[in-house]
């Protein structure tokens, strides 16, 4: 996979705020797979971390940890800064080239 060749978009908000459109399908499930991704990383990397006294601790961090995992991921995923979804994007957008290119010879 050739990531140096992917542009670094403008954020989100910037793309669609002017415009009024609604971002691509694909746009928006690579998103969703980023975010997605990003929450399961954090989840590992938090599973070993007590619940103490960063966020409150007891048993309420315990049950909501996920739940602020899975929103920080989306926060990652939208600011676009890791790159997951503008690759899963393009590997989406050249298989469906390709499909096109079989389906019209």
């Amino acid at each position: 996979m050739d990531v140096t060749a992917l542009p670094s978009p403008a954020p989100a908000s910037v793309r669609t705020a002017g415009t009024g459109k609604t971002p691509d399908p694909a746009q928006r499930a690579a998103k969703d797979f980023e975010a997605m991704m990003v929450g399961q990383m954090l989840e590992s990397m938090f599973a070993g971390v007590d619940a103490g006294s960063a966020f409150g601790g007891g048993q309420g961090e315990r049950t909501w940890r996920s739940f602020m995992l899975q929103e920080y991921g989306k926060a990652i995923a939208e600011a676009g800064t890791l790159g997951i979804g503008r690759m899963v994007q393009a590997d989406v957008a050249r298989l469906y080239a390709q499909q096109n290119e079989g389906a019209g010879a």
